[in-house]
């Protein structure tokens, strides 16, 4: 029951807590049988070993940890970009402008280079206004290019056609007479610059960095169990041809078991 106080003059009531308090008495304990609580569930599974798969067979011990010296090296194809994962990471990717060399024989002759533009189909002969056949496309070229602004990356080269590196590997975009570059041979051949004049800037071929690429990781993993092994993937819009120059690549390379796999759209 509550008790009535004056307070200067002011009537204050003074409310009874005790009928409150036996209601969370009763009511607490109610709250708690019927509540649900999260649980945790363990399942034991076991991650594919190598590169197959185990989903028919149950496994239920705990695995154990993968010790093997796996490479796992695989390139991801793009029509724009070209990525290397190894080791369970990924170098930075290489992007690419892509360029198709026709050649025709008929009436208006022609020799040159087309930019390649995804599903915009065959182009036009300049002269004529017919389209190309893929009969007369005879090489397909890609150069590398900066991503952030797509500018085409320029590099060094032999009068050979061999792309110049510096002792960490990177493209050489300009010698003098003294410096010690690498041409891009496997093995690496040393050159001492004697005379600048016989080397040329040229666009940087996506192909040669690849294949440098592909070598700086042969050189760092020489001792992988499956240091001859490389997968490519490649979307299903990526040019048969392309896929084959990017196989020479990795042969140059010493990656000779080469697996061909599909990306998924």
């Amino acid at each position: 029951m509550a008790n009535k106080l004056k307070v200067g003059g002011a009537e204050v009531t003074d409310v009874d807590l005790k009928v409150f308090m036996n209601l969370m008495v009763v009511l607490i304990p109610m709250l708690i049988v019927s509540a649900e609580f999260a649980t945790v569930a363990i399942i034991d599974i076991k991650l594919p070993e190598q590169r197959g798969s185990q989903t028919k067979s149950a496994v239920t011990e705990q695995p154990s940890e993968d010790k093997s010296n796996k490479l796992l090296l695989t390139a991801i194809i793009t029509d724009s970009v070209v990525t290397l994962g190894a080791k369970g990471g990924f170098m930075p990717s290489l992007f690419y402008q892509e360029f198709h060399r026709y050649i025709t024989r008929d009436e208006h002759k022609l020799d040159t280079l087309i930019e390649y533009v995804p599903g915009g189909g065959m182009p036009k002969h300049p002269y004529s206004g017919r389209e190309l056949t893929i009969h007369e496309r005879f090489e397909i070229y890609l150069y590398t290019v900066e991503p952030e602004n797509r500018n085409i990356i320029k590099c060094m080269y032999t009068r050979f056609g061999e792309m110049l590196t510096d002792a960490e590997g990177l493209p050489v975009r300009d010698v003098k007479a003294g410096d010690t570059v690498f041409a891009l041979t496997n093995p690496r051949r040393r050159v001492v610059v004697t005379n600048p004049g016989e080397f040329d800037l040229k666009p940087l071929s996506a192909y040669d960095e690849l294949k440098n690429r592909l070598m700086k990781i042969k050189e760092r993993y020489q001792d992988a169990d499956d240091g001859e092994d490389i997968i490519i993937a490649a979307e299903n819009e990526v040019i048969y041809d392309k896929i084959v120059q990017i196989m020479d690549a990795a042969r140059q390379a010493e990656f000779p078991n080469i697996s061909i796999a599909k990306l998924r759209g």
